[in-house]
């Protein structure tokens, strides 16, 4: 098994429109949820661009693996995050990007 360092970066789009601030709270839960199921994530954001990038070391066999797996827990992250949070503009992924980082 080998370590791979990923990154996921998304764009977000909301009905009705989100602040900042809306915005900033649901990436603050979707982190939550990470960790609610064992995946420790970091997040770097330009809530204005309603852009968030995902980062985690994730263990498996090759980068395919590895990809599946961060997405996979990133989805069910952004599920919990977005469909059970009344009163909160729902946000939409509408493009991603998922990368092997590499040691510096």
């Amino acid at each position: 098994m080998n370590e791979f360092h990923l990154a996921v970066e998304m764009t977000f789009v909301s009905t009705p429109h989100g602040t900042d601030e809306q915005f900033e709270e649901f990436l603050d839960e979707v982190v939550l949820q990470l960790d609610n199921i064992g995946r420790e994530a970091n997040l770097a954001a330009r809530l204005g661009d309603r852009v968030a990038d995902f980062a985690a070391s994730v263990t498996a066999n090759d980068f395919t693996m590895a990809a599946a797996a961060f997405l996979m827990d990133l989805r069910t992250a952004l599920h919990a995050a977005g469909c059970h949070t009344a009163g909160w503009p729902v946000f939409e992924a509408t493009d991603h990007k998922v990368r092997e980082l590499l040691e510096a």
